[in-house]
């Protein structure tokens, strides 16, 4: 892809996008034209520069991160920083998620996935694959069961790109550690109907689209509204902890060497 070259995305490849539902997977994706011969793998047909922006992004993320400056670029209105947070969490659990890549079309797109009602506190929010450690596990291991359990879907460490920074989430009081992995497949899911009630898609084209980002009311599961920035994806708001992450992507993806 062209930001191999330049250090920026390629306008033509990450193009703007509209949402669109496919199984509620969001984010139509502009039409590159390629710059060499097309490969085509299953159903898959995409150029050389598709994997320039994995190699690209696995660069990206094995230097410095942007971080917490990143991340609250979509943080709640009086969200404390996270040394603060810290500080006053009755304890700390350790938890993981995936951030899954898969290309679709001319972009790339990453499963994120709404959680059904329930008595807890991200009951309804979209989300991104993951959950806490089991007994022996490491963060990446947890990750990779995680999303499996929960879509269906496999990993192994050969798809790994890398992490991003940690977040912590103060009303479960989980530090959150984010990984990225990538697949040339589509994925076949297999949700978990207790995990998940719905599968979204977003194109990277759309997270990286200025439209995209809103200010609104967002509602906690105690049914206390607050104000806070979010992502629109597919008639949903993602907001909180998952948008604060995608925010850290969002900048990794715009960084320029």
């Amino acid at each position: 892809m062209g930001c191999c070259n330049s250090g920026s995305v390629r306008p033509g490849l990450f193009a703007t996008g509209r949402p669109f539902a496919i199984h509620r997977i969001a984010g139509v994706v502009g039409n590159a034209a390629g710059t060499g011969p097309r490969k085509e793998r299953g159903h898959q047909t995409f150029g050389p520069e598709m994997m320039d922006f994995i190699e690209t992004l696995r660069d990206r993320l094995s230097r410095r991160l942007p971080g917490e400056d990143a991340q609250f670029r979509m943080a709640p209105m009086a969200r404390p920083r996270m040394r603060e947070a810290l500080a006053a969490a009755p304890e700390v659990r350790q938890s993981a998620v995936l951030l899954y890549l898969f290309p679709k079309l001319d972009d790339w797109c990453i499963v994120l996935m709404k959680r059904p009602d329930y008595d807890g506190t991200h009951s309804g929010q979209v989300g991104i694959p993951g959950g806490r450690l089991e007994p022996g596990e490491n963060h990446l291991q947890a990750a990779f069961r995680e999303f499996e359990e929960e879509t269906g879907v496999s990993v192994d460490g050969d798809q790994l790109l890398g992490r991003l920074s940690d977040l912590f989430i103060p009303p479960s009081n989980y530090l959150v550690q984010p990984f990225v992995a990538y697949s040339l497949d589509s994925p076949r899911y297999a949700p978990d109907p207790m995990e998940v009630e719905e599968i979204i898609e977003l194109s990277i084209g759309w997270l990286l689209n200025e439209a995209a980002v809103k200010r609104g009311k967002v509602r906690l599961s105690s049914g206390v509204t607050i104000e806070s920035p979010y992502f629109e994806v597919a008639g949903h708001r993602v907001w909180g902890a998952t948008a604060m992450i995608l925010s850290e992507l969002k900048q990794v993806l715009q960084a320029r060497r």
